[in-house]
């Protein structure tokens, strides 16, 4: 304010200057000085109620800006306080929020693990179930297994949650055993029985409607019913006690199945031999013609009977000595091929060393040829028969891995009669080979020594007819000398 009364006073002053240069020269200065005091005062007046209307003015307006300021002050405080709340707020539920999905972490890991639980428990009661269970429980388990399926992996837990109930349910109902309804088929037999069967335990029982029997059960590779046998020395009144849940004696089998299945596999020979499929017969054919040949060669080994040394020494002494005639007649006390080897030789004893070798070498070939027929063809049989069993395998191998290629790994029933080919087509190759390698031998061996034993022979009486001759051709010497 007081810049404007300078300004003011320089303008009264420059006023009252230019006045007293414009007055006339007769008003005087002091009078001009008057003047313009008076007027300055009236300016200097107007001057001051200006500046008061406007101090006024200013007052006026200066109040409700003031007032607007305090209030905009007043918000301001109230934002800042209200934008510290909510950063406070936002922090507070950032850490929620972070607990929050601490815990939805936690429960999802729960919920899978639940979940995964729930499914393992399912799969085990399915794998698990005892003969005749899946009648009545398995169309349940597989509905449940759906839901499990179909449901998304947040949503598990209501499908989880049935499964363990069921599971539950089926566990207190199996404590202490129970009864249901259902089919059965009777060991050897196709029929289909209906009847009731009883669950105690790891053990199942089946009783036809009828009464007409009673046993236990035991599941039938890829069959949807079960399979009932008989168990000797159960009596009708027992199975009936059982049945009508009252304290009885049940049988019970400590090898859970196994020792029935293992009956089961086993079977006839026949059926035995049936498994090893078309080679398993044809080496059963060569068997029995191996056979027919070592029953034969052991006829023929009975006929080459030859004589000791011993025995044959008495002859022998007879054929040195000269005496043929008493030597024929000691051939009758010989075995049939030792004397059909001396006859041969008293027919030719007269003729040349050389030629009664001869005549004794033709003997013992044609008997060499005689005993040793079908030899060489017993060892064809031992050495084929094996073969023919590698063929058998090769065949079943075939046969698997066709199988293998359609059901894949996983059946392995399916896979049972490839393999079962393998095996028994190779197991009896050797059966047919072993015992024919065996007699082959044997009989080569015996056949060999007694053709050796005629040979000794054959030499020996060459050497007792040359003797004979020297012992003749000294004689006759001596009576020539003396004569």
């Amino acid at each position: 304010m007081i810049a404007p009364m300078k300004v003011a006073l320089l303008a009264g002053f420059v006023s009252l200057s230019l006045l007293a240069a414009a007055a006339p020269s007769t008003e005087t200065l002091e009078d001009a000085l008057k003047r313009a005091t008076l007027d300055y005062a009236e300016r200097l007046k107007k001057a001051a109620d200006e500046l008061n209307r406007t101090r006024a003015r200013v007052m006026q307006e200066k109040t409700p800006l003031l007032q607007e300021m305090r209030a905009a002050e007043d918000r301001i405080i109230s934002a800042e306080s209200g934008s510290s709340r909510l950063t406070t707020s936002h922090e507070e539920a950032a850490t929620e929020k972070r607990k929050l999905q601490k815990e939805i972490d936690a429960l999802r890991k729960s919920t899978t693990y639940i979940s995964t639980l729930a499914h393992e428990g399912l799969s085990a009661l399915r794998d698990g179930l005892a003969p005749g269970e899946t009648q009545l429980v398995g169309e349940k388990i597989q509905a449940l297994e759906r839901a499990m399926e179909n449901a998304s992996s947040g949503s598990t837990a209501p499908a989880a949650v049935d499964i363990a109930e069921f599971l539950l349910a089926h566990v207190q109902q199996s404590t202490g055993g129970y009864t249901a309804s259902g089919s059965a088929t009777i060991a050897d037999g196709n029929a289909v029985t209906k009847g009731t069967f009883a669950f105690v335990g790891p053990e199942t029982y089946f009783r036809s409607e009828q009464g007409g029997h009673a046993g236990t059960v035991r599941p039938r590779q890829g069959a949807i019913y079960p399979v009932s046998y008989s168990v000797e020395g159960w009596t009708p009144a027992e199975a009936q006690a059982l049945f009508a849940r009252q304290a009885t004696m049940i049988p019970a089998d400590s090898s859970h199945g196994k020792a029935l299945r293992l009956r089961q596999t086993r079977g006839s020979v026949l059926e035995h031999v049936e498994k090893g499929g078309v080679v398993a017969y044809l080496i059963l054919a060569i068997g029995a013609v191996s056979l027919l040949m070592i029953l034969q060669k052991i006829r023929d080994l009975s006929r080459l009977a030859v004589d000791s040394r011993a025995a044959v020494q008495p002859f022998l002494s007879l054929v040195t000595g000269g005496m043929r005639n008493e030597a024929e007649s000691s051939l009758g006390t010989l075995q049939a091929s030792t004397r059909e080897l001396f006859e041969e030789g008293l027919r030719h004893a007269n003729e040349p060393k050389a030629i009664l070798e001869e005549r004794l070498q033709a003997v013992l070939l044609g008997q060499r040829l005689h005993f040793e027929r079908r030899l060489p063809l017993l060892a064809v049989i031992a050495t084929a028969a094996p073969l023919m069993g590698l063929l058998g395998t090769v065949v079943g191998m075939v046969k698997t891995f066709a199988l293998i290629t359609v059901f894949g790994t996983g059946n392995a029933g399916k896979l049972s009669s490839g393999i079962s080919e393998v095996l028994v087509a190779t197991e009896i190759g050797l059966a047919v080979a072993i015992p024919t390698l065996v007699a082959h031998g044997f009989l080569a061996h015996r056949i060999h020594k007694n053709l050796a034993m005629l040979e000794r022979h054959a030499l020996e009486f060459v050497t007792a007819v040359e003797v004979s001759k020297t012992r003749s051709n000294r004689v006759n010497v001596k009576k020539a000398l003396i004569s």
